[in-house]
């Protein structure tokens, strides 16, 4: 669950099976997740940036999950 940021209110993302262990319909995996965070903050998350070692890497290899959005 998430909320605040401009999360849409009582927005449903999806649906899941009856038992509720797996998503029948529109799954996010932790790295959208984590994309859509950076964007909810204004970050493109597939921005380029440099680790320790100085070698460029993208934030999240992922698409933000906009639906989510009001």
């Amino acid at each position: 669950m998430i909320a605040g940021g401009g999360i849409k209110r009582g927005y449903v993302h999806g649906k899941s099976d009856k038992t509720a262990s797996a998503p029948v319909e529109k799954p996010v995996h932790p790295a959208q997740l984590l994309a859509t965070i950076y964007h909810g903050f204004g970050i493109d998350p597939r921005r380029w940036c440099y680790n320790h070692l100085k070698q460029p890497r993208e934030l999240v290899q992922a698409q933000a999950v906009t639906e989510l959005f009001a």
